[in-house]
């Protein structure tokens, strides 16, 4: 296994070239994933699942990520609105 956590610098210790190369790597994968879930948590009603029982759950959080992607086909389209 390889760890995917980003290094860190201490005092008197600056992040050598490679650590902040490995950074740059590890954040080009991180911020497709962290965009979608601070924008659910931070647009769409937190983070928190306040439901009873597994199925509610399911079917918040599938309603949820139905709405971001409806949402993010809005931005899309705005943005390329002739696509090829």
């Amino acid at each position: 296994m390889r760890s995917r956590i980003h290094r860190k610098g201490y005092r008197n210790r600056p992040l050598n070239e490679r650590g902040k190369q490995g950074n740059r790597t590890r954040s080009g994968i991180r911020v497709r994933v962290d965009h979608v879930f601070g924008a659910q948590a931070n647009d769409m009603g937190g983070v928190l699942v306040r439901t009873i029982g597994l199925t509610r759950a399911k079917v918040k959080i599938g309603l949820k990520n139905l709405a971001y992607n409806m949402r993010r086909l809005g931005q899309l389209r705005r943005l390329h609105p002739n696509p090829v």
